[in-house]
């Protein structure tokens, strides 16, 4: 089995620069997902609120691992 490559052309193929990328992408999507938690709140559907803050707890650990990496490789 070979996995394909995304077509996706960043102008580099920097593997800490993918790294950046992802890390500020998680952290965007916690500020997303508590967004959309919050709407979820204020239209009474605990349960939508619950799975979106699930997702905001979930990228906020995967920020931290990707800014331990980043650090690592970068000092």
């Amino acid at each position: 089995m070979t996995i394909e490559r995304l077509p996706v052309d960043t102008g580099t193929r920097d593997p800490d620069y993918d790294l950046i990328v992802v890390l500020q992408q998680a952290l965007e999507d916690c500020h997303r997902y508590a967004h959309f938690a919050q709407d979820a709140r204020d239209h009474g559907d605990a349960e939508l609120a619950e799975l979106f803050d699930e997702l905001t707890e979930n990228d906020r650990a995967l920020a931290a691992r990707l800014k331990r990496l980043l650090a690592s490789r970068l000092s």
